[in-house]
């Protein structure tokens, strides 16, 4: 087993998925709200959302994600891999609430403290 490289690949995956969620959220943010009240208003909508360089980093960063994740499957089990990358909803939060000025309930926190503690009993499991 390659420890080093689970690590590596685990740590891509999870930073890849939560700056992709981040990117994507910024992105769909400053494009507006989107309205579909017929069929042609969807391209216009999907060039608006694809020219985004917010969105298209966030492409990239999920292309990270998946290559990573892809990668951690080879040395570990996916019922270790999957919950493992459930981190990346910990640090997408936090920097939600730091930098993007979110408001998180304590409920919302709560959520996410549970989120961290399974992926602690997952990896003494493995």
């Amino acid at each position: 087993m390659n420890i080093g490289g689970i690590v590596i690949a685990m740590s891509l995956a999870v930073l890849g998925g939560a700056f992709g969620d981040i990117l994507f959220s910024k992105g769909m943010k400053d494009g507006g709200e989107v309205h579909v009240h017929k069929l042609g208003d969807i391209l216009p909508i999907l060039k608006s959302i694809f020219t985004s360089p917010y969105v298209l980093f966030g492409i990239m960063s999920m292309a990270i994600y998946y290559g990573s994740y892809i990668t951690a499957l080879a040395w570990v089990d996916v019922s270790v891999a999957t919950p493992i990358t459930a981190l990346s909803y910990v640090i997408a939060t936090g920097y939600a609430v730091i930098f993007m000025r979110e408001r998180v309930s304590r409920r919302r926190w709560a959520g996410v403290a549970l989120i961290t503690l399974g992926v602690i009993f997952v990896g003494m499991s493995s």
